[in-house]
Formats: structure tokens, sequence, C-alpha cells
């Protein structure tokens, strides 16, 4: 009983101690610190510039931090220099999109008057390479191929297609294919060259060893070579107009090469009644001399052959060999009138007055390059190893108001 009395005393005395060391209005050390008593929170808080204990109220969260001037000055210089930076930084941001825009403006005007300056060059390359031939107006460009493109790639096949002359199915002969010819044609043997200014090439090679996989067979009694062969039916034909290629013939008796044209209707009246106009024939055995030749029907005579075939041809001398550089090969075709060139000379013009049977030529025509191996025709090929014949472009123009070019 004497013990229980002392403790209860004793207790009593520390709950004393403890609510005399915080009271509201007691003096206290840190600004916002708080301490609990007898179940209540107190906050240490200014009042008349002195830190003093005091109850903090049930809902204040965070207790009010009265800063000192020090304080304020420094939070003012901070605010300021935040508020400079933020100034600098859009000052910046400004500048580098106004260099942007003006550096982006100056690259689009750079590249406008770099286009402007390409197609004024490439117009006047078109004007200066446009044939000036005294008695023919020659007119704008209507169709064209410079064979552009990477060195090895095949020959642009919306314009053209490269022949095997299989002629089953009939779309791969592209026209007609002859007989007398040592060599099988093969797509694989036309390809760009990858020059700038660009160029086809017609390799012909004598066979070694295999075949190519799309070689054609052989449409004569042996073949000892593989050439190449393409143009443009089925795509693009021809009526009127000045039509010029631009061609380094290929070297080496043996070698007829040619460009020439048939009419767009051979599938439907077959050879000769359908017309054909060789610009150039090349008897390569003979290299300084160019030929162009008219093939026609005596009479009509829809796919009938041969007795009612004739043909006019006319020579020209160069004085050079072809096969050291290009030349060009033209024909101007107008209604009733055929005109071979070669190098801008007029070699011969026929009329169907002149040519004495049945006239083709008023029709759709469409275009052929090709190189056979014929000794009949050039020579003999026993010393013939290959050759190049190589296609610098192919050009259409107005001729005299007259010329169109179809797509198909």
């Amino acid at each position: 009983m004497i013990f229980s009395s002392f403790a209860a005393l004793l207790l009593l005395s520390l709950a004393s101690t403890a609510d005399a060391a915080i009271k509201v209005g007691g003096s206290c050390k840190v600004v916002g610190s708080t301490q609990k008593q007898s179940g209540k929170t107190y906050i240490c808080s200014y009042l008349n510039k002195k830190l003093i204990w005091r109850i903090k109220p049930a809902n204040q969260v965070n207790p009010i931090k009265i800063l000192t001037w020090a304080e304020i000055d420094a939070l003012k210089t901070l605010a300021a220099a935040k508020a400079q930076e933020e100034i600098r930084l859009k000052a910046e941001a400004k500048a580098a999109a106004e260099l942007k825009a003006k550096l982006e403006a100056e690259a689009k005007a750079a590249a406008e008057l770099k286009a402007k300056l390409e197609a004024e060059a490439k117009a006047a390359k078109a004007e200066a390479e446009k044939p000036k031939i005294q008695g023919l107006t020659i007119g704008s460009l209507l169709w064209g191929d410079d064979f552009k493109g990477e060195k090895n790639a095949p020959i642009n096949p919306l314009y053209w297609s490269g022949r095997n002359c299989h002629r089953t199915p009939a779309q791969m002969g592209g026209g007609a294919c002859f007989g007398t010819e040592s060599n099988y044609y093969a797509p694989s043997a036309i390809k760009l060259d990858g020059s700038e200014d660009g160029a086809a090439v017609i390799a012909t090679t004598r066979v070694s060893n295999s075949l190519p996989a799309d070689a054609g067979r052989c449409l004569s009694n042996s073949c000892t070579f593989v050439s190449g062969r393409f143009d443009t039916h089925g795509k693009i034909s021809f009526q009127y107009g000045f039509i010029e290629a631009r061609i380094k013939m290929p070297s080496g008796s043996g070698n007829h090469p040619a460009f020439w044209m048939l009419g767009d209707n051979i599938n439907q009246v077959g050879w000769p009644t359908t017309g054909e106009m060789d610009i150039t024939e090349i008897h390569s055995n003979d290299p300084t001399v160019t030929t162009a030749a008219i093939n026609y029907a005596t009479y009509y005579s829809p796919n009938s052959c041969c007795s009612n075939h004739q043909y006019t041809v006319v020579a020209h001398n160069l004085g050079v060999d072809v096969s050291a550089g290009f030349h060009t090969y033209a024909v101007a075709w107008l209604p009733d009138s055929i005109s071979f060139y070669v190098d801008n000379k007029l070699i011969s013009t026929t009329t169907p007055q002149t040519l004495g049977g049945y006239w083709s030529f008023n029709d759709k025509f469409f275009l052929i390059l090709n190189n056979a191996v014929n000794s009949a025709f050039s020579g003999s090929w026993e010393n013939l190893k290959s050759s190049n014949m190589i296609i610098d472009w192919v050009r259409s123009y107005q001729l005299n108001g007259q010329g169109q070019v179809f797509t198909k």
C-alpha cells in the first residue's frame, strides 16, 4: 500500500514535469517543429518576432514559414535569374528557328535555281542537238530514249522488248526474224553501259560454252554467235516525223547491224505487205559504207510472201569507218514521202510514184535495233570473236508539222 502510493506520486510528478516542459506561450527554438504532449500537438511558431509553442489546429497541414529578409532577397535574385534564363532561351530558340527558316528558304531557292538551270541547260542541249537540215522544219521532240541507268541494267521495259525470236509464243518474235543469220538472239545480250550520258550496248559474242538461258533457237542451219535485238512493237508506234538514232557500229567482218522499222500491223497482214523501212544497215566487211532500203509488196497481198517482195536500196560512202565513232542515221517520214539521212546528209527520197508497188507507209510503224551475224550480207565471220553495237540515243521529232507517237 505504501509502495503503490509512492509510485502514483512519482508518475504525477513526472507528468507535471513533462507538462511544464511544453506549454502554450513557452519558448521554442525551431520554427515549424512539433511536439506531442498529453494528446495535443504543439507547433513552434513566430509571435511578435519570438518563437513560442502554440497548439496546432487540426486542419493545419503545413506550418507557415516566415522568411528572413536575406531569404526573400535570395529568392528574388533566383527568380530574376530564372526569368533572364527563360528570356535568353526563348531568344536563342527564336534565333535558331529564324536561322532554320532562312537556311530552308535559301536551300529551296537554291534547289529551284538548280532545277531552273538544269531545265534551261536541258532545253539548250535539246535545241543544240535538234537536227538542222535545210528544207526541213524539225519541231518539238515527241519521244526519245537516252538509255540512262545503272551499268549492266536492262533497257527500259516500258519502251522496248528484248527478243529471242522463238516465234512461239508469237509476241516473242517481235515481227520478222529471218533465217539467214548465224546467231541466237538473247535479251541478256542487251545492257545499259552506265555512262553519264547513257547508251545501250548490244554485245555479240562467239558461243564458247553453254547458251544463255534466254537465248532463242537458231533460225538458220547453224548458229555460232549470241547477239541482241530489241524493238518497240506492242508498246510504242510512230506515224510520220523525223526519227533518228546515234550509233557506233560494231567492228569486224560478219556483223550486220541495223536500225529499221516495220509496220505495226505485221501480225495482221504479214511481210512484205506491212512494209519495211531500213534506216541504216551496215556491211561490216565494207565499213565506210552505209545503206538504206525500203522493202515493200508489189501489190496488196496480206499474209503472202515472197514472190510479191521488192526493195529499193541506196548506198552512201562516209569515207570513214562507221565502227570508229558515232554517226546519226535518220528517216524524214511524211505522208507519201520517205527520205533517209546520214549525219544530216540526204541519201535518198522515195514516194509512191517512184516506189512502183503497194505503198503501205502511211500507217503506224515500230522501231527495231539489232546486230545479226550474216556472212551473206556482211562477209565472212570466221575471224570474228566479239563486237559491240553502241546506241547513244533514239529520238522522234515533229517534221513539217507532222508526226505522232502512240503508246500502249
